[in-house]
């Protein structure tokens, strides 16, 4: 599958959601706005090892601790051990992730880094640390809360795991474990359309009539 198809189809679907989603224009600016602020408290807390390692040069668009955030949910996301698939340490996961956010139009990603921010910096007011310096058990029980919490955390949540999800699945690497051989569409050699209409039932004989 090509990695910047996929790319695009993903990008998409994250600029019709997050604009389906209004609480980004208002709601996420001002949760950050307070945790920010809360947590400016716990400063010490906020501190991870991670902070002194910088992202690698190839991840162009992410900031160091964005890249931490997907390399943790990576890692948290996709446990392999003990069973055929890949391990996500073989699979560039984040630097697809990357691919994608590239995409996104500059609002729709500004937003998105509030948002993430906003995911890693909060588990400091239950755990003591941030996200990125949870343990795998920790991490998880993290994303089943916000996974069930309101609005702004169903969304994140929601968000973080697709992406890191598709970043894993997209490369053809992963594909052996679960016996897929890739998409028809590429095997056949078909066009994608995008997002077409949905056909139209035709009008009925008395609907003609009447707007005769």
């Amino acid at each position: 599958m090509n990695s910047q198809f996929q790319a695009r189809r993903v990008a998409a679907f994250w600029q019709r959601g997050m604009a389906r989603r209004r609480f980004l224009k208002w709601g996420l600016t001002g949760a950050a706005g307070v945790a920010a602020v809360a947590v400016g408290g716990f400063a010490v807390l906020r501190q991870s090892p991670l902070d002194s390692q910088s992202a690698p040069d190839w991840a162009n668009g992410l900031s160091d601790t964005e890249y931490h955030l997907f390399d943790r949910a990576r890692q948290v996301l996709l446990p392999v051990a003990g069973t055929r698939l890949l391990n996500s340490d073989q699979v560039p996961v984040v630097r697809n992730v990357q691919r994608t956010l590239s995409y996104l139009d500059p609002t729709t990603r500004k937003e998105l880094g509030t948002g993430l921010g906003l995911f890693d910096n909060a588990a400091v007011f239950s755990h003591g640390c941030r996200f990125v310096d949870l343990e795998d058990e920790a991490a998880r029980a993290f994303f089943d809360r916000w996974g069930e919490g309101s609005v702004i955390q169903r969304t994140l949540a929601s968000v973080i795991k697709q992406l890191v999800y598709s970043a894993y699945w997209q490369d053809a690497a992963t594909w052996p474990a679960v016996d897929f051989d890739g998409p028809v569409s590429e095997k056949w050699g078909l066009a994608y359309l995008g997002n077409a209409p949905l056909p139209e039932a035709p009008a009925s004989d008395s609907s003609r009539g009447s707007q005769a």
